[in-house]
């Protein structure tokens, strides 16, 4: 499943070569000769472009952080409409809250992601972002998507924080709207400890996301960075050489860990027996999927609370579903909606479709680093509880 499972000597040996290669410079910017040169946020930033086929790559403080500095760029603010789907972290919608936009949930359909079928109910003239969510390492049918987005010229921006590494059509989820963004916390694909990343093929965005990100800075060549010229405001959101040093030992070890999770996740839905009691998540391509999470659900919200119960009592975990269902879907955020004009009476019941199906739901985490007869003894737990259903 996350990165964490495979830090060993490799991320230690990357952070310590701050201080034997770069005299402890942790600072992304500056300080060339005593750092002799070496920028590894920098260099972070170029090995994932290439990974991912992209002109552009940014690294920052977290994958929240990456959404709103992608929506600043797009020009995303008050008075406007951001789509977004019910079943996502709260940083999706708090992030779009934040920039003073007003968050469209859609319902969530058998993917678990947005239902495409209602997108287009969902736009008026004040949409001005879609921003799909890849839930849970599922990819979101993008060429449906982008036909629709391209019908009502409406900028797309992929939030593929719980997705890097699986792919669509070819090519990785993030790289198929206008921008694309990922988190790096401790318990995503690869991790930083906390990061995000946004990638884009567009010169003007990337121009943007790199000044916005860090004051305002050009970096002109012409004149040191005590006096940069800059044109925009901007925050700090920078990520640090630590951090960097981190992430770069963590993408070496990403094709391992896609590879791991695809075989451990095809292995252990063999292993679970037909069941009239549940089904299994739609996967959109389950050849390209992140796979690290597996998803089936009951025909009723009881069914589902006896397995969960007897499959925590034999020492086995849940992820998102049922655990942290709170921190994931919209129809549990009272605090949120306090003040949204579309919500605020009505947050509670405004998403039925999810609101069921997420509580009839289970969420499997795969594990990375377990073996082929770890797998089958969990197949075998799981297997004893539902014939006991």
């Amino acid at each position: 499943m996350p990165g964490w499972e495979l830090i060993d000597d490799k991320e230690k040996e990357s952070i310590l070569e701050i201080f034997d290669k770069s005299n402890g410079v942790m600072f992304a910017h500056g300080f060339d000769d005593r750092r002799n040169n070496i920028f590894r946020v920098r260099d972070f930033e170029k090995k994932f472009a290439e990974k991912f086929g992209v002109k552009h790559c940014l690294a920052t403080t977290s994958g929240t952080m990456a959404q709103y500095i992608a929506m600043k760029a797009l020009g995303i603010g008050p008075g406007d409409e951001v789509i977004t789907q019910a079943f996502t972290f709260v940083a999706t919608v708090e992030t779009i809250i934040q920039i003073g936009a007003s968050p469209i949930l859609i319902e969530s359909d058998e993917t678990f992601n947005m239902d495409l079928e209602k997108l287009e109910d969902h736009i008026n003239e004040r949409t001005k972002l879609i921003i799909p969510v890849q839930m849970l390492g599922n990819q979101v049918d993008m060429k449906k998507l982008k036909k629709i987005s391209d019908k009502y010229d409406i900028p797309v921006m992929e939030d593929a924080c719980e997705a890097l590494g699986a792919s669509y059509d070819g090519s990785f989820v993030g790289t198929h709207g206008d921008i694309g963004i990922f988190s790096l916390d401790f318990a995503k694909t690869i991790t930083t400890g906390e990061g995000g990343i946004i990638i884009t093929d567009n010169d003007e965005i990337a121009k943007y996301i790199r000044e916005f990100h860090d004051h305002g800075h050009e970096s002109n060549p012409k004149v040191p960075r005590g006096r940069d010229t800059r044109s925009i405001m901007g925050l700090n959101l920078r990520m640090s050489e630590l951090q960097a040093a981190v992430g770069i030992a963590q993408l070496d070890k990403l094709d391992h860990i896609i590879n791991r999770n695809r075989h451990n996740k095809s292995l252990l839905k063999k292993l679970i027996k037909d069941n009239e009691n549940i089904k299994f998540r739609k996967i959109i391509d389950e050849d390209q999927e992140l796979a690290d999470t597996l998803i089936f659900y009951f025909d009723s919200v009881d069914k589902a609370s006896q397995f969960v119960t007897q499959y925590n009592e034999s020492g086995y975990f849940t992820k998102n579903l049922p655990d942290a269902i709170d921190w994931h879907f919209s129809g549990t955020w009272n605090h949120m909606f306090v003040d949204d004009k579309n919500y605020k009476e009505t947050w509670s019941n405004q998403w039925p479709i999810t609101d069921d199906l997420l509580r009839r739901s289970i969420s499997i985490p795969i594990l990375v680093n377990h073996t082929d007869e770890e797998i089958k003894e969990q197949a075998k737990i799981i297997n004893n509880i539902l014939e006991l259903m």
